[in-house]
């Protein structure tokens, strides 16, 4: 999985990077399905006392966005990236169970 970071009014130390591409890793397999072509774009922001974190991953056609806010910046992160997940299980769900087979002819009418 392909992770592109952007700091708002904060920068990454390389051991954060690192800490935040293990993050990454579950749901990078989720959403790889073997290939490496998953991406995700996260954005991090500090304002006042909160940290804000926004991932966003384009799956399948859909826009899957995590956002979270908390007080530390890992927390915001990890919360981020569970509600990524689920939605990411939701949207594989939907594709695995909808019902798919051949098309069926309408018969002529006599």
């Amino acid at each position: 999985m392909k992770v592109t970071y952007t700091g708002r009014h904060l920068d990454l130390a390389p051991a954060q990077a690192n800490n935040l591409q293990m993050e990454f890793e579950k749901v990078g397999k989720l959403l790889d399905n073997g290939r490496g072509e998953a991406q995700a774009r996260v954005v991090l922001s500090h304002e006042r006392h909160l940290n804000h974190a926004e991932i966003t991953v384009p799956y399948h056609n859909h826009e899957l966005v995590g956002q979270a806010s908390d007080v530390d910046l890992f927390t915001a992160i990890h919360s981020a990236v569970v509600k990524l997940e689920s939605q990411a299980l939701k949207v594989k769900q939907k594709w695995r169970d909808s019902k798919r087979g051949p098309k069926i002819e309408a018969e002529p009418a006599a």
